[in-house]
Protein backbone atom coordinates (compact mmCIF):
# COMPACT_ATOMS: atom_id res chain seq x y z
CA UNK A 1 0.00 0.00 0.00
CA UNK A 2 1.31 3.44 -0.82
CA UNK A 3 2.15 6.13 1.73
CA UNK A 4 0.41 8.88 1.87
CA UNK A 5 2.38 11.69 3.48
CA UNK A 6 -0.35 14.92 4.62
CA UNK A 7 1.24 18.30 4.45
CA UNK A 8 0.48 21.08 7.05
CA UNK A 9 -0.32 24.24 5.05
CA UNK A 10 2.28 26.14 5.85
CA UNK A 11 4.86 23.51 4.26
CA UNK A 12 2.29 22.98 0.79
CA UNK A 13 2.53 26.77 0.62
CA UNK A 14 6.31 26.69 1.06
CA UNK A 15 6.43 23.93 -1.40
CA UNK A 16 4.49 25.33 -4.12
CA UNK A 17 6.02 28.85 -3.68
CA UNK A 18 9.45 27.42 -3.88
CA UNK A 19 8.25 25.79 -7.20
CA UNK A 20 6.86 28.89 -8.02
CA UNK A 21 10.21 30.91 -7.92
CA UNK A 22 12.23 28.23 -9.36
CA UNK A 23 9.92 28.64 -12.47
CA UNK A 24 10.67 32.00 -12.56
CA UNK A 25 14.59 31.97 -12.25
CA UNK A 26 16.85 28.79 -11.59
CA UNK A 27 19.54 30.64 -9.99
CA UNK A 28 17.87 32.46 -7.66
CA UNK A 29 17.22 31.74 -3.72
CA UNK A 30 13.72 31.41 -2.99
CA UNK A 31 11.70 32.00 0.42
CA UNK A 32 10.86 29.16 2.41
CA UNK A 33 11.55 28.99 6.13
CA UNK A 34 9.52 31.76 8.72
CA UNK A 35 11.18 32.92 11.89
CA UNK A 36 8.57 31.46 13.56
CA UNK A 37 9.50 28.07 13.36
CA UNK A 38 13.17 28.61 14.67
CA UNK A 39 13.86 27.64 18.27
CA UNK A 40 13.28 29.66 21.29
CA UNK A 41 13.81 33.38 21.42
CA UNK A 42 16.29 35.54 23.12
CA UNK A 43 17.20 38.72 23.06
CA UNK A 44 20.02 39.55 20.92
CA UNK A 45 23.26 40.60 22.78
CA UNK A 46 24.80 41.61 19.33
CA UNK A 47 26.61 45.30 20.44
CA UNK A 48 27.70 45.56 16.81
CA UNK A 49 24.43 45.92 15.58
CA UNK A 50 23.05 49.82 15.80
CA UNK A 51 21.44 52.89 13.82
CA UNK A 52 22.22 56.57 13.08
CA UNK A 53 18.76 56.88 14.93
CA UNK A 54 19.96 55.67 18.28
CA UNK A 55 17.68 52.79 17.87
CA UNK A 56 17.92 49.99 19.77
CA UNK A 57 19.09 46.76 18.28
CA UNK A 58 15.92 44.71 19.52
CA UNK A 59 13.59 47.12 17.83
CA UNK A 60 15.99 46.90 14.97
CA UNK A 61 15.80 43.03 14.02
CA UNK A 62 13.41 42.00 17.16
CA UNK A 63 13.93 38.51 19.40
CA UNK A 64 16.30 36.39 17.75
CA UNK A 65 16.92 32.59 18.29
CA UNK A 66 19.76 31.08 20.52
CA UNK A 67 20.48 29.25 17.29
CA UNK A 68 20.24 33.16 15.60
CA UNK A 69 22.44 34.72 18.21
CA UNK A 70 25.01 32.10 17.81
CA UNK A 71 25.28 33.36 14.34
CA UNK A 72 25.26 36.39 14.86
CA UNK A 73 28.36 36.25 17.36
CA UNK A 74 30.18 34.24 14.69
CA UNK A 75 33.01 35.89 13.61
CA UNK A 76 32.98 34.87 9.83
CA UNK A 77 29.87 36.07 9.47
CA UNK A 78 29.94 39.02 11.26
CA UNK A 79 32.88 39.72 8.64
CA UNK A 80 31.08 38.72 5.43
CA UNK A 81 27.57 40.24 6.81
CA UNK A 82 29.78 43.44 6.02
CA UNK A 83 30.74 43.08 2.77
CA UNK A 84 27.77 42.36 1.83
CA UNK A 85 26.10 45.70 3.58
CA UNK A 86 29.27 47.53 1.90
CA UNK A 87 28.11 45.73 -1.42
CA UNK A 88 25.01 46.76 -1.90
CA UNK A 89 24.42 49.82 0.76
CA UNK A 90 21.56 48.46 2.77
CA UNK A 91 21.81 48.61 6.57
CA UNK A 92 23.03 45.05 8.31
CA UNK A 93 20.22 45.50 10.29
CA UNK A 94 17.54 44.72 7.04
CA UNK A 95 19.70 42.19 5.75
CA UNK A 96 19.90 40.10 9.18
CA UNK A 97 15.65 40.73 9.12
CA UNK A 98 15.52 39.14 5.64
CA UNK A 99 17.55 36.20 6.39
CA UNK A 100 15.44 35.65 9.64
CA UNK A 101 12.30 36.03 7.91
CA UNK A 102 13.87 33.22 5.27
CA UNK A 103 15.70 30.47 7.77
CA UNK A 104 15.40 31.39 11.56
CA UNK A 105 18.93 32.90 10.97
CA UNK A 106 20.09 29.18 10.78
CA UNK A 107 22.35 28.66 7.71
CA UNK A 108 22.43 25.23 6.98
CA UNK A 109 18.31 24.82 7.73
CA UNK A 110 16.93 22.97 4.71
CA UNK A 111 13.52 22.74 3.55
CA UNK A 112 11.11 19.96 2.03
CA UNK A 113 12.21 19.95 -1.32
CA UNK A 114 16.14 20.64 -0.41
CA UNK A 115 16.78 24.55 -0.66
CA UNK A 116 19.42 25.64 1.80
CA UNK A 117 21.00 28.01 4.15
CA UNK A 118 20.08 31.90 5.07
CA UNK A 119 18.28 32.73 2.10
CA UNK A 120 17.46 28.95 0.92
CA UNK A 121 19.27 28.55 -2.09
CA UNK A 122 17.33 26.44 -4.30
CA UNK A 123 18.27 23.17 -6.21
CA UNK A 124 18.96 24.67 -10.17
CA UNK A 125 17.79 20.64 -11.59
CA UNK A 126 20.45 18.98 -9.84
CA UNK A 127 22.59 19.04 -6.26
CA UNK A 128 24.62 21.79 -7.22
CA UNK A 129 23.64 25.82 -7.81
CA UNK A 130 25.40 28.23 -9.75
CA UNK A 131 25.66 31.49 -9.10
CA UNK A 132 27.27 34.12 -10.98
CA UNK A 133 28.86 31.92 -12.96
CA UNK A 134 30.24 29.64 -9.79
CA UNK A 135 29.09 26.50 -8.77
CA UNK A 136 28.34 24.70 -5.55
CA UNK A 137 26.70 21.77 -4.14
CA UNK A 138 23.57 22.37 -1.82
CA UNK A 139 26.03 20.63 0.84
CA UNK A 140 28.82 23.00 0.57
CA UNK A 141 26.12 25.84 0.71
CA UNK A 142 24.44 24.28 3.81
CA UNK A 143 27.77 23.40 5.83
CA UNK A 144 30.27 26.06 4.84
CA UNK A 145 29.38 29.48 6.30
CA UNK A 146 31.72 31.49 4.17
CA UNK A 147 30.87 29.97 0.78
CA UNK A 148 27.67 30.38 1.53
CA UNK A 149 27.95 34.10 2.02
CA UNK A 150 30.03 34.82 -0.46
CA UNK A 151 27.05 33.23 -2.77
CA UNK A 152 24.61 35.49 -1.00
CA UNK A 153 27.25 38.68 -2.00
CA UNK A 154 27.23 37.32 -5.74
CA UNK A 155 23.33 37.20 -6.10
CA UNK A 156 22.86 40.01 -4.35
CA UNK A 157 25.08 42.78 -6.29
CA UNK A 158 24.03 41.02 -9.32
CA UNK A 159 21.21 43.17 -8.73
CA UNK A 160 22.29 46.06 -6.79
CA UNK A 161 24.20 46.48 -10.15
CA UNK A 162 21.26 46.40 -12.04
CA UNK A 163 19.48 48.75 -10.27
CA UNK A 164 17.09 46.51 -8.79
CA UNK A 165 18.24 47.03 -5.07
CA UNK A 166 18.37 50.50 -3.97
CA UNK A 167 16.19 50.06 -0.32
CA UNK A 168 15.80 47.27 1.84
CA UNK A 169 12.29 46.77 0.92
CA UNK A 170 13.78 46.09 -3.01
CA UNK A 171 16.01 43.29 -1.46
CA UNK A 172 13.34 41.92 0.16
CA UNK A 173 11.33 41.65 -3.30
CA UNK A 174 14.31 40.87 -5.25
CA UNK A 175 14.84 37.38 -2.88
CA UNK A 176 11.24 37.23 -3.51
CA UNK A 177 10.64 37.83 -7.21
CA UNK A 178 13.11 39.07 -8.63
CA UNK A 179 11.50 40.42 -12.19
CA UNK A 180 9.31 42.73 -9.62
CA UNK A 181 12.53 44.53 -8.08
CA UNK A 182 12.52 48.27 -8.91
CA UNK A 183 9.21 48.32 -10.18
CA UNK A 184 6.55 50.99 -9.54
CA UNK A 185 4.04 50.27 -6.77
CA UNK A 186 0.91 48.97 -9.19
CA UNK A 187 3.39 46.46 -10.97
CA UNK A 188 1.65 43.15 -10.74
CA UNK A 189 3.71 39.98 -9.85
CA UNK A 190 3.17 37.50 -12.93
CA UNK A 191 4.85 35.88 -15.31
CA UNK A 192 4.63 34.17 -18.29
CA UNK A 193 3.00 31.05 -18.45
CA UNK A 194 2.41 32.16 -14.75
CA UNK A 195 -0.92 34.53 -13.63
CA UNK A 196 -1.29 36.85 -11.18
CA UNK A 197 -3.94 34.39 -9.20
CA UNK A 198 -1.70 31.80 -9.26
CA UNK A 199 1.15 33.75 -7.94
CA UNK A 200 -1.17 35.42 -5.06
CA UNK A 201 -2.78 31.62 -4.42
CA UNK A 202 1.07 29.75 -4.16
CA UNK A 203 1.71 33.00 -1.55
CA UNK A 204 -1.10 33.12 0.84
CA UNK A 205 0.06 34.94 3.81
CA UNK A 206 0.50 38.39 1.80
CA UNK A 207 -3.00 38.55 1.28
CA UNK A 208 -4.24 37.03 4.43
CA UNK A 209 -1.95 40.05 6.63
CA UNK A 210 -3.13 42.49 4.49
CA UNK A 211 -6.61 41.73 5.01
CA UNK A 212 -7.28 40.95 0.85
CA UNK A 213 -8.90 37.81 -0.61
CA UNK A 214 -6.14 35.42 -0.95
CA UNK A 215 -6.60 35.12 -4.72
CA UNK A 216 -6.36 38.83 -5.25
CA UNK A 217 -3.34 39.83 -7.33
CA UNK A 218 -0.44 40.71 -5.51
CA UNK A 219 1.69 44.13 -6.49
CA UNK A 220 4.77 45.65 -5.44
CA UNK A 221 2.78 48.28 -3.65
CA UNK A 222 1.23 45.05 -1.69
CA UNK A 223 4.49 43.60 -0.83
CA UNK A 224 5.77 46.88 0.63
CA UNK A 225 2.95 47.30 2.59
CA UNK A 226 3.28 43.64 3.84
CA UNK A 227 7.31 44.49 4.76
CA UNK A 228 6.28 47.85 6.59
CA UNK A 229 3.19 45.66 8.80
CA UNK A 230 5.39 42.89 9.59
CA UNK A 231 8.25 45.51 10.88
CA UNK A 232 10.73 44.17 8.27
CA UNK A 233 11.22 48.11 6.98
Amino acid sequence: MARVVRLTEQQLTGLVQNILNMALNPNKSSSTTDSESSDTSVDSSDEDLSSDDGKSKETLIGKISAKGQELLNNRIFKKKLKEISQAINIPESSIIKLMKHESGLNPSVKNSIGCVGLIQFCPGGGRTKTVNGKTYTLDELGNDLEAQMDAIKDFWVSGYQKGKIKKPEDLYIYNFFPVAAGKDDDFVLQAKGLSATTVAKANPLFNRRLGKPISSPLTVGDLKKYYRQTGMV
